[in-house]
């Protein structure tokens, strides 16, 4: 089988060439292995993304109307967004046609009945020991999402199409649609199979997932003027994305050094009267309004009120002091406006990372 990925196993200065197979010839299938790999491993779609459900197929209408299209995976970004995931073993030049139908039905979707989805999903599979409500599934997505979100974000689902291989008329379509509707974000990633040596131990097959269209993340070089289209959907979803991948950003460009102190600042982001409760709490304890930065890229800060050698993210950690000092649960806020160091939010300063080119 001819393949452009080439996996070595190695030994010191010894590499011995993987040899390339595929899903079908191991055995493997896309709802009981595939499926599943990627429910266990949602990261290789790209992003923070919560799995909602998988294998949905509930759609009707007030008129009595319904579909029998089964949904492969339905995932929701830590931005808000919506990601609708197309499985296939092997490949399928109607890929694409399947998952834009999906996106045009999931876009239907509220938070209330995205909550309910994701309820019925946990208690079919398991998940918690007791069964969820919708309201717990809700405050689950909630709590995944940073900051508040909207229903209008989930309107516009993000598409990721998984295969072995695309046809050429596959990649014709997606590039054709992105060109022509620059809003739709259309993601095709490759899963291959490799065999280890006969000679070494168990030799398991390996996968590896990649994305293959676009070669970038568009998300991140939206640019939009400051003119009355910067209140569309489209436009808060790439910000949203932008604030949600801050401590990424922050992380590998290693912007703030390791144990630099950051403050907790939620003046003009949460209501004044909490606002008050939390800073009289730490007026009793001014470790309790800081945190320290660590070299961990999902949980970057160390809270210097707490002796527990735990780490938050910038979200967690806010919303866990809010708890701490007032019992009011909240989930919208935003992480990336609420830390400072020297004086700008993490957002800010990521913004910014991004946005300007490398010092020489």
């Amino acid at each position: 089988m001819d393949s452009d990925i080439h996996m070595f196993m190695v030994n010191g200065q010894t590499t011995t060439p993987m040899t390339p197979s595929g899903l079908a010839t191991q055995g493997l299938l896309e709802t009981v292995h595939l499926e599943q790999w990627v429910v266990d491993n949602p990261q290789v779609l790209g992003g923070d993304i919560r799995i909602v459900t998988t294998q949905y197929d509930k759609w009707s209408s007030q008129f009595g109307d319904s579909a029998k299209e089964r949904l492969d995976i339905l995932g929701l970004d830590s931005s808000g967004q919506l990601v609708v995931v197309e499985l296939k073993r092997g490949s399928d030049s109607r890929i694409h046609l399947q998952a834009i139908t999906y996106a045009a039905l999931v876009a239907g979707f509220d938070k209330h009945t995205l909550a309910e989805v994701h309820a019925d999903y946990l208690n079919r599979t398991g998940t918690y020991a007791t069964a969820v409500s919708a309201a717990e599934a809700e405050d689950l997505l909630d709590r995944h999402v940073e900051g508040e979100w909207d229903d209008d974000v989930l309107t516009i689902p993000k598409i990721v199409l998984l295969a072995e291989d695309f046809t050429a008329q596959t990649y014709t379509t997606v590039k054709w649609l992105s060109d022509l509707t620059p809003n739709l974000s259309i993601e095709m990633r490759t899963i291959n199979v490799f065999l280890q040596p006969s000679d070494t131990a168990n030799g398991l097959p390996c996968v590896v997932f990649r994305r293959l269209y676009p070669t970038d993340d568009p998300a991140v070089r939206i640019l939009t003027p400051g003119t009355a289209s910067a209140d569309t959907v489209v436009t808060k979803i790439a910000e949203r994305k932008m604030r949600a991948r801050s401590t990424y950003i922050l992380h590998d460009n290693e912007v703030i050094p390791e144990g630099a102190r950051l403050e907790l600042s939620l003046r003009g982001v949460v209501n004044l009267p909490t606002v008050e409760k939390v800073e009289q709490w730490i007026a009793e304890n001014p470790d309790r309004g800081y945190a320290t930065w660590v070299r961990n890229r999902e949980r970057p800060l160390q809270w210097t009120g707490d002796p527990a050698d735990s780490t938050w993210t910038p979200t967690g950690l806010a919303r866990h002091i809010v708890e701490r000092a007032t019992t009011i649960h909240m989930d919208a806020i935003p992480g990336g406006d609420v830390w400072r160091y020297n004086g700008r939010t993490l957002y800010e300063i990521a913004k910014q990372a991004e946005t300007e080119p490398p010092t020489p």
